[in-house]
């Protein structure tokens, strides 16, 4: 296929991609990992529902269409399947606590970004097409493997945002499933393509909903044109090579588009996911870790901490949010969720980091005020040959009488190489989705969950989901 267009070939990929193909212990595996980031999912997406920040986006619902064939979650009233998508996207990504690619399985390559946005496409369409469970698992995991693959090549050292990929991995999910043939299954990735490009100022700074709005409106544009492209709309095949206006010129510079639609022959990249053990972002895992574990040997009053000192790795981005005055002093969620001096500080002072520690604004709290007064951060290049693809962090308490207390974290609870087992996925549901059903209902979602792969339908679980 060396005359076609990287659309053209990612669709003849999309198509053709079958998770029967992968080897059988390669693909029990993935499919497994995949079911408890869908768990995980879903219990975040319960959780966002009592936060603040998804308020504005639940209020829309009405206005974004009445009525429709799919669920949204922990929602009374269905939704057309673009407004599902968005709805549900944005459940799952809001509190930043969904799941996270941290690396290529293959080769170790650090990556980023949140696959499991995509799910809200798979469980959308799905449910619209009456897909069955095990159809909606294998376009999820075509959907993660895009997802990886297109953030190797768009890379990190540019202006644009991470959830630019989901121009294609939104189309290539709902044209699977939709069954488009490859013509029209081309100009849906090449119209997403085209409509996702995303400035890096939405994680830049004060930030703002947009934060975890970007993806989900990504992500709905993506489906848009999968339904458009499915009545005939067409769009620009040469959305990556034209040599001037295309996006590997300005948005995939330099990048290898051949790589997007290479074979499977490796592990998916599901395989590289780390399920968060706490709402905040990907490089606070370890710090928040070894906090509260250096916490626990100092085993004091707060009132005695002179200092406390993160070592991290020395990485651009890691130098970014040390450097950015904005996650110095947050005065929002969104924010704070992505201050490494907050996260560390409030973990010190009440042993926990969860949504409890962002729901009544204590970063307004004198005392955690000066307790971020307190902390300092310091960058080790070491780190990198120590824990590869991580973001690892040692812990220094020192007290007023000049005792020490240290921990070290190299891959944080949940991280790829040190993954979840199920039973901590579980837990972490059950203690997301606590207030908001009872236990027999958690526990015929996590069934139907686990058993997802052998439902002829979606309807059961998505009926489970609806508040």
């Amino acid at each position: 296929m060396e005359d076609k267009s990287a659309t053209e070939r990612l669709a003849h990929w999309v198509r053709d991609f079958e998770a029967g193909a992968i080897p059988p212990t390669i693909r029990a595996a993935a499919l497994e990992r995949l079911k408890l980031s869908v768990l995980d999912a879903i219990g975040c997406a319960y959780l966002a529902r009592g936060s603040e920040a998804t308020q504005p986006m639940i209020a829309a619902q009405g206005d974004l269409g009445p009525g429709g064939p799919c669920t949204i979650i922990g929602g009374a009233e269905p939704a057309p399947v673009t407004a599902a998508v968005l709805l549900n996207a944005t459940l799952i990504r809001a509190l930043d606590f969904n799941d996270h690619l941290a690396m290529d399985p293959n080769d170790g390559a650090r990556l980023g970004g949140h696959p499991s946005d995509v799910l809200a496409v798979a469980l959308a369409v799905g449910q619209w097409r009456e897909r069955s469970g095990a159809e909606v698992l294998e376009a999820a995991l075509m959907g993660y493997e895009i997802f990886g693959r297109a953030q190797k090549l768009l890379g990190r050292g540019h202006s644009w945002d991470h959830v630019t990929v989901h121009g294609l991995t939104a189309p290539a999910i709902a044209g699977k499933l939709m069954g488009l043939p490859v013509d029209a299954l081309a100009d849906a990735l090449s119209l997403g393509a085209a409509h996702g490009t995303t400035p890096g100022v939405v994680r830049r700074g004060a930030l703002s909903s947009a934060k975890f709005l970007a993806g989900p409106m990504v992500l709905q544009a993506g489906t848009t044109a999968a339904l458009l492209a499915a009545h005939g709309a067409t769009g620009p095949r040469t959305v990556f090579e034209e040599s001037e206006k295309g996006l590997g010129r300005q948005v995939y510079a330099g990048a290898d588009m051949t790589g997007l639609s290479a074979p499977l022959t490796g592990r998916p990249m599901v395989e590289g996911v780390t399920i968060k053990a706490y709402p905040g972002l990907d490089t606070s895992q370890a710090p928040i870790t070894a906090v509260l574990e250096a916490r626990e040997a100092h085993g004091g009053p707060a009132d005695e901490i002179a200092a406390l000192t993160l070592t991290l790795t020395d990485h651009p981005m890691i130098r970014r949010q040390v450097e950015d005055p904005a996650l110095k002093n947050p005065t929002n969620r969104e924010t704070a969720d992505h201050s490494l001096t907050y996260l560390a500080a409030v973990a010190l002072l009440e042993g926990e980091v969860t949504e409890a520690q962002y729901a009544r604004a204590p970063w307004e709290d004198p005392r955690v005020k000066d307790m971020m007064g307190l902390v300092t951060m310091e960058m080790d290049a070491a780190w990198e040959a120590r824990a590869p693809g991580a973001y690892p962090c040692t812990a220094r308490i020192t007290t007023k009488s000049g005792a020490e207390h240290q921990a070290e974290i190299a891959y944080a609870p949940g991280h790829a190489r040190n993954p979840m087992d199920t039973e901590a996925v579980v837990a972490k549901f059950r203690r997301s989705v606590a207030g908001h059903m009872d236990e027999a209902r958690a526990a015929e979602i996590i069934s139907k969950v686990a058993a997802m792969d052998q439902a002829p339908s979606l309807r059961p679980l998505m009926g489970a989901l609806a508040g």
